[in-house]
């Protein structure tokens, strides 16, 4: 399973489109993905951008500079070319993690427990887990919905999904996790938790990042397409 972190893998294919056009007699510059300005004729004069592999102007890189030194980051769906929509000439491919929720009416419906939790959770929800990173490793810990063992096929979905998120470069460790919520997660009232969403044929999907140390890091909540379709009808 190819999963990808929006808006930065379009951005990153975008880039690879513009790069392509500094060649010696251009008759034009790509323009800054961050700003929309035009670029230095000159690559290695302008800044690369510490939260996407990406060339940025000068004053971007600046003002990325000054932004991270407060922990502040520009987050990467404000940037130009996504609010322009000139990044919809890429499409995502894959599963998308995204800043935005496309399922808020589980959250208000009819809520179950799962065994041994006091927690209440979307009926929908077939099955979770938390993780904590050590400072080598993740290690996880399952909860599954009392409601019998899953079908295989379901079970396979989410095991793929699983493991290819904790092999993606932005889950390699606790720090890079951090880096990427900054720029591309959606915020929370603390500064130290972001929610990011994805969908996988079978389920919608919630993740919810604790980057502080010493702490359950990471909870990836799988919540049954079907069961959901069936709430909403009810």
């Amino acid at each position: 399973m190819n999963i990808t972190v929006y808006p930065k893998s379009l951005l990153e294919e975008l880039w690879k489109f513009d790069k392509q056009q500094f060649t010696p007699g251009a008759e034009s510059i790509p323009l800054c993905l961050r700003c929309g300005k035009p670029l230095d004729r000159q690559l290695s004069v302008n800044a690369m951008s510490r939260y996407a592999d990406v060339y940025i102007c000068q004053a971007c890189g600046m003002d990325e500079a000054l932004r991270d030194a407060v922990g502040e980051p520009l987050p990467l769906w404000e940037w130009h070319t996504v609010s322009s929509e000139r990044i919809g000439m890429f499409s995502l491919t894959g599963t998308a993690l995204i800043p935005t929720c496309t399922f808020e009416r589980i959250f208000v419906g009819p809520k179950k427990r799962f065994p041994h939790s006091d927690v209440e959770h979307p009926v929908s929800e077939a099955a979770y887990f938390r993780s904590h990173y050590d400072g080598r490793q993740w290690f996880r810990t399952w909860f599954q919905s009392g409601e019998g063992k899953l079908e295989s096929h379901l079970g396979k979905e989410i095991d793929q999904f699983s493991n290819a998120l904790l092999a993606m470069p932005e889950f390699e460790t606790l720090r890079a996790m951090e880096w990427m919520c900054r720029s591309c997660a959606q915020r929370t009232d603390s500064p130290t938790d972001f929610n990011l969403f994805s969908e996988t044929k079978h389920f919608c999907i919630w993740l919810q990042m604790v980057t502080r140390e010493r702490d359950y890091n990471l909870y990836v909540h799988f919540y049954r397409k079907s069961q959901i379709d069936r709430e909403v009808s009810q």
